[in-house]
């Protein structure tokens, strides 16, 4: 037991009150104070009144109500308050130039709160200096009136309220008043503790005495290495003390706690003595999340969110993914197979009505039938939300909403959702019903507005196992706290004392003057020192540390710890730490196995892809087998418009009908301008009315591509019209051949007739990066030209691309003789290719492609990337294949 805790407990009688700036301290004194007793032999003691100040004075208030027989005003809660300010700003005249209302919102209550902690007046005329400061007071105003003429009283002005009792004397205060682990106390709290004094209190501040320590100061490479040296600087001390405490202080803990948390896991998931649950894991964190980032809240909010607005496919996949519906896990592959053929089909959005529709192109219900049936009972169970409404009536309807959707879903809770379910949302739901006279009549978008406001609002952390001896803390949680090892990290130049951020709604210049919270530069100074000279009254081991990156510069240590003695990592005792997955490698046993030969393809073995099956094949064998013949394909994202599949087909389309009207150059160089646009206009109002996207359904959208089409569509002619003279012979002409023991149907987008008579094989590509080069090598990229011209390589006399995208319109291809078309070479120019002829060319296409047809049919499954960087950047098997295993083994 530390020494300044015996003394001041020895202060404490039953007419004392210890208070302390926050819970955390008063829970760790009462602790202390019952070891200390107990230490001593005993088995009953007096209770002692230790509380932090904001409990302090609801006490006094909560005990004045309940002697009082006058009517007295009601508390309001900190929710009811940020909701009142939020309803004021939503309703000035200001709020339509307000882009974050809520955060401005909340600014305005800080600002609030501030100026009645330091006493000044609302009618201060430093408050009518600025813009900014004059719209706030006004706001501030009608909050003050709205107070008044309601009968309420804001947690800010409660320590006024109890003044003028405790001077009245309604209210009696604690005969001795101590004060300890504040780092500073404002005017107001100031102004309270003299009118106690007036009343009769004595007020003692109780600041335990420097002890001798061993305070060391240690440079590390980043942030991520200050976390992760801390957690096994804790690991070890724990080790070698497991009945000692250690403290380890984060300033940034709330931006830092789920990678804090992440790192500290990982470090000890490995102790023995401890299960790799972070539940039972031997450390705690203070900081908490927003309620609303809990997936089981957030599904809450979404579900409730589903009408009337439609969906976007985002927030549909979510549900139609989470846990936390009826039926979700019986039903989780029709759910996902659904999702799929929603993505597929390029919805990006869908309503409820729509999706329950018998009319549409999607049977929701013979897909996910329990699903689709909890939809139908919270359609049939919706009220009017355009009816004005209580909160307290919301709630309950929220409630039976979420009933009928089967939230929170038919599996067993873990520890973690269960708290926060039962201890977070419910104790929210209780508290926003109890906001009808805050909030009045609201319809229903205004009473989920609210409530997911509140819930983002609300911090919550699922409790931990009582004792843990490893304590994560915000900077401002750890003052006077006192531990047995102490670690304080992130006091780099720019952290520890951080940039002054002056509330914008209170004049700079009288903040700077009454020395407000984060005003000045010089302030913040001070306040670090004063935390800093806590923390070394802590422990008597103590570790600070900083970073000397971070992404943006060079660090330095803070100034206020220049003085702590430097160590090195060498100097520091650390744990062994490896991440779990090199742990689980460590311990293998390997057994290798040759699995790259899948089973030969059967001859009742039906494989679709045509040419396709050739450029996965040519990428990677593993990855034409995954994909085409194990359907491992990757889930569709939709677009606002319309998908790169379905542009290039309406194009190909298109281009079908307008040569199907005009057949050879010269019927096309006869076209008048008007002739031709009717032509290029039909052609493409035809393609656009085979489509059945969604898109298109938007008339306005459908226009604006018509218009797009038709200004490609005519500038690509210009380009035929330069070429010499042919006929177009065939469209979208259907071929089978076989290569390599592989059945194909080859779908031909267009084939010319030159005036020699042999023929010119084109392929329409609406993509900005083609090249003929992509047809040679033993692994061809785009063999489908190739495959093409195969079919019939006695006709063929070229093979092209015809790229039509409006940033670049070109021509691309080999042939046997000259053209005269640009950007076409004759083959023995190609220097991709050793064949001095068009014949050893076609012989050498005939062997590539054969091989690759081979191997596919026989099964070859290696994982073998022709390019390990480009052909792996677009996969989407890494997971499957395990490349990047591999190739670290």
């Amino acid at each position: 037991m530390d020494l300044f805790n015996i003394d001041l407990f020895k202060q404490l009688t039953p007419q004392t009150t210890l208070l302390t700036p926050n819970s955390r301290l008063s829970a760790a004194l009462l602790k202390k104070h019952h070891a200390w007793q107990i230490s001593q032999d005993k088995r009953c003691w007096p209770r002692v009144d230790i509380l932090p100040f904001p409990s302090f004075l609801q006490r006094l208030w909560r005990n004045f109500i309940a002697s009082s027989i006058v009517e007295t005003p009601l508390l309001l809660t900190p929710n009811q308050e940020q909701l009142i300010w939020e309803k004021i700003l939503r309703q000035s005249a200001e709020s339509d130039y307000l882009i974050k209302l809520s955060h401005t919102a909340e600014l305005a209550k800080s600002a609030w709160i501030t100026l009645k902690e330091w006493r000044v007046d609302l009618n201060n005329a430093a408050l009518g200096t600025t813009e900014d400061s004059c719209i706030f007071q006004k706001w501030a105003l009608e909050f003050e009136q709205l107070c008044k003429r309601e009968n309420w009283l804001d947690s800010s002005g409660l320590a006024n309220a109890i003044c003028e009792k405790i001077l009245t004397g309604e209210i009696t205060p604690p005969e001795k008043i101590i004060l300890t682990g504040f780092t500073e106390i404002s005017p107001q709290h100031q102004y309270l503790l003299d009118v106690c004094v007036k009343a009769g209190s004595s007020i003692t501040i109780f600041e335990p005495e420097k002890i001798d320590n061993i305070t060391h100061r240690i440079s590390l490479t980043d942030e991520e290495t200050e976390l992760q040296t801390m957690a096994r600087w804790a690991k070890s001390i724990l080790h070698l003390y497991p009945d000692k405490t250690i403290g380890c202080i984060i300033p940034n803990l709330k931006k830092l706690r789920d990678r804090a948390l992440q790192i500290f896991s990982d470090v000890f998931s490995a102790e023995d003595t401890y299960t790799t649950d972070h539940i039972l894991l031997p450390f705690n964190i203070s900081a908490g999340k927003k309620l609303s980032a809990y997936p089981i809240i957030h599904t809450a909010l979404q579900l409730l969110n589903i009408h009337p607005k439609p969906l976007s496919i985002n927030t549909l996949s979510g549900l139609l993914r989470s846990p936390f519906l009826g039926e979700a896990e019986r039903e989780i592959s029709q759910r996902a197979r659904f999702e799929n053929t929603l993505r597929r089909n390029n919805v990006s959005n869908i309503s409820l009505e729509k999706l329950m529709s018998e009319k549409s192109h999607f049977d929701f219900s013979r897909d996910c039938p329990a699903f689709a049936s909890r939809i139908q009972k919270y359609l049939d169970t919706l009220p009017d939300t355009s009816q004005l409404l209580p909160t307290s009536t919301w709630v309950t309807i929220f409630d039976q909403q979420l009933t009928a959707l089967g939230w929170p879903g038919e599996r067993s809770l873990n520890s973690a959702e269960y708290q926060v379910v039962k201890n977070a949302w419910l104790t929210l739901l209780t508290e926003y019903a109890a906001c009808d006279t805050v909030l009045g009549p609201l319809n229903y978008q205004q009473a989920l507005h609210y409530l997911t406001y509140l819930a983002t609002k609300v911090m919550f952390q699922p409790q931990s196992p009582e004792g843990a001896p490893i304590q994560l803390l915000g900077a401002l949680e750890a003052a006077d706290l006192s531990f047995d090892y102490l670690w304080v990290m992130g006091l780099d130049d720019t952290t520890w004392p951080p940039i002054p951020k002056p509330n914008p709604f209170i004049p700079q210049r009288l903040q700077k003057a009454l020395q407000m919270p984060h005003a000045t530069a010089e302030r913040e100074l001070v306040y670090c020192q004063r935390l800093t000279e806590q923390f070394t009254r802590s422990a008597k081991q103590i570790v600070f540390s900083h970073a000397l990156h971070n992404d943006k510069a060079e660090l330095r240590p803070s100034p206020i710890i220049a003085t702590a003695t430097t160590v090195t990592l060498e100097q520091i005792l650390l744990a062994d730490f490896a991440p779990p997955s090199q742990k689980i490698y460590a311990t293998r046993t390997m057994e290798y196995i040759q699995d790259d030969i899948a089973p030969p393809i059967q001859a009742n073995e039906r494989i679709s892809g045509g040419s396709h099956i050739f450029k996965l094949q040519a990428a990677c064998p593993f990855k034409a087998f995954a994909e085409l013949r194990l359907q491992a394909k990757k889930i569709d994202e939709p677009t606002l418009g319309l998908m790169a599949k379905d542009r290039g087909n309406i194009i190909h389309k298109a281009m079908e009908m307008v040569w199907s009207k005009l057949n050879d150059k010269t019927t096309l160089d006869q076209q008048d301008d008007e002739a031709l646009m009717t032509i290029v206009t039909d052609s493409v109002e035809h393609a656009l009315s085979l489509d059945t996207s969604n898109a298109l359904k938007n008339t306005r959208y459908r226009k604006l591509e018509s218009l797009r089409l038709q200004k490609l569509l005519l500038t690509w002619l210009e380009k035929e019209k330069a070429r010499p003279h042919f006929t177009v012979i065939a469209l979208e002409e259907k071929r089978e051949t076989i290569i390599g023991n592989i059945p194909l149907t080859l779908r031909v987008d267009r084939i010319d007739k030159l005036d020699n008579g042999r023929q010119l094989i084109i392929d329409y590509k609406t993509g900005k990066n083609n090249s003929f080069d992509a047809w040679f090598s033993d692994r061809p990229d785009e063999p489908q030209l190739p495959l093409y011209c195969l079919t019939d390589p006695d006709k063929t006399i070229g093979i092209l691309f015809a790229q039509i995208n409006a940033e670049k319109m070109k021509w691309d291809g080999v042939s046997e003789l000259t053209l005269d078309i640009d950007s076409v070479k004759t083959i023995d120019k190609v220097k991709y290719t050793d064949a001095n002829n068009w014949k050893e060319q076609i012989a050498q296409w005939q062997t590539t492609l054969q091989k690759i047809g081979t191997d596919f049919s026989n099964g070859n499954a290696t994982v073998d990337p022709k390019d390990s960087v480009e052909t792996c950047r677009h996969c989407h098997l890494h997971a499957f294949c395990r490349i990047h295993e591999s190739s670290e083994l």
